[in-house]
């Protein structure tokens, strides 16, 4: 019997860790949290339920996982944009905004997962709960929040940014750079089957840098 390296072990785990989070993030974006199930997860990724959990000792923590990659993922995705020795203008913020946005509509199901992660928070009674805490620096979305607010207050108080949004106006770039994407594939396929992606995504982005303009324009 060979017995494997520890660095190739390690590897070997990572990737199987990396897969099972693929895998679910998919499911998860599918089902929600309350439907997808551990059996269901490891039908789909070719592991069995030992395996699994060797990797993850709950649905829950592998939950907080899958949430930790689908914001680094959108993190990784922005963080060039966002220099802390930079000062944040109107023009930046629609491109750190566009980043977003552009990478969920091109990674459907992530955008899909937000979405249920939305949906789940502060919602009373039955269902699976599920917390990722935005002000938590330590992790990917905590990390992001935080880099971004910095900026947007140091705009604001600089007069560079309106420092008052509406609250509608918010609701509007949150749906555009999540909602949106997240469903568009849907009716891509059914509405406008005609019209190609990539003039769909042009369009949408000129969409959200009006919006973003016009809720923030000093």
């Amino acid at each position: 019997m060979i017995v494997p390296a520890p660095q190739e072990a390690r590897d070997r785990g990572r990737r199987s860790r990396e897969r099972i989070l693929t895998r679910a993030i998919e499911l998860l974006a599918v089902h929600g949290f309350d439907a997808m199930t551990m059996r269901l997860l490891g039908d789909a990724a070719g592991l069995d339920n030992s395996s699994l959990y060797r990797h993850f000792p709950s649905k829950a923590a592998l939950i907080d996982a899958a949430l930790d990659r689908a914001a680094g993922d959108v993190f990784a995705a922005v963080a060039p944009l966002i220099q802390p020795d930079v000062p944040l203008s109107l023009d930046s913020l629609e491109d750190i905004c566009a980043a977003a946005g552009g990478y969920l509509f091109d990674h459907p199901f992530t955008a899909r997962l937000i979405v249920h992660w939305i949906m789940s928070m502060g919602e009373q009674g039955a269902g699976f709960k599920v917390s990722v805490p935005a002000t938590d620096k330590s992790r990917p979305g905590g990390k992001l929040l935080a880099l971004l607010r910095a900026r947007l207050d140091d705009a604001t108080n600089h007069g560079r940014l309106r420092k008052h949004a509406t609250p509608e106006a918010l609701v509007i770039i949150l749906g555009a750079i999540v909602v949106r994407p997240a469903t568009y594939g849907h009716l891509f396929k059914t509405l406008e089957p005609k019209r190609r992606r990539k003039a769909a995504r042009a369009a949408w982005e000129q969409e959200l840098r009006a919006v973003i303009r016009g809720a923030f324009a000093p």
